[in-house]
């Protein structure tokens, strides 16, 4: 999944909740131990694609399963237990679900839908809650190799056949196969102004 595309939809979608602290991140970690950071804030990481197995033996064809997650930074000033925290965190979740499931992010995927949220961290400035979100999609022959093969090979303009029908009662046959008698001729595509046999 483009996180970007995440980060812009809240950007837009959320700007009451965040006021544009919408960033991106690669782990929790790098964030927890940033000590000038506003809050509320909201960063959007990828977390595992979880693909089915292939669906077809001579093409490709899995559907799998793409996950982000939002974490999220609010205060804990206030009161050191985070229940104020955790009624902020609520809202939040609000918000998120409004901005963001049901939509499609890319043609590609399905609707965006809750996979579910959790404490990561908790001290006296900042209570951290990672919420989970997926969208389904489709690996299709256009994503993997065999099509840029396809790609390489010339244009197929059409065929040309020319049938010597064998017929086991016709007395003109000495050995059996072909006699080299051309009993029909056609095209693919069919040429119109060809004359048809």
């Amino acid at each position: 999944m483009d996180c970007a595309l995440i980060i812009a939809a809240l950007r837009t979608r959320c700007s009451a909740v965040f006021s544009n602290r919408v960033a991106g991140a690669a782990e929790f970690k790098q964030l927890q131990e940033s000590a000038a950071l506003s809050v509320p804030a909201a960063f959007v990481i990828p977390l595992d694609d979880d693909a089915s197995e292939r669906k077809s033996q001579n093409t490709v064809r899995q559907d799998l399963t793409d996950g982000f997650g939002i974490i999220v930074a609010v205060s804990n000033v206030a009161d050191e237990r985070g229940q104020t925290a955790a009624a902020t965190i609520h809202t939040i979740r609000a918000a998120l679900w409004a901005a963001l499931m049901g939509w499609r992010p890319a043609e590609c995927y399905t609707g965006i839908i809750y996979e579910g949220g959790q404490l990561l961290a908790m001290d006296r400035a900042r209570l951290w809650w990672q919420f989970e979100f997926s969208a389904a999609m489709e690996i299709g022959p256009e994503d993997g190799y065999q099509q840029t093969e396809l790609i390489g090979l010339p244009h197929f303009d059409g065929a040309h056949f020319n049938l010597d029908c064998i017929d086991p009662a016709d007395p003109n046959i000495q050995s059996p196969g072909p006699d080299g008698r051309i009993e029909a001729q056609f095209s693919v595509p069919q040429d119109p102004d060809a004359d048809l046999p």
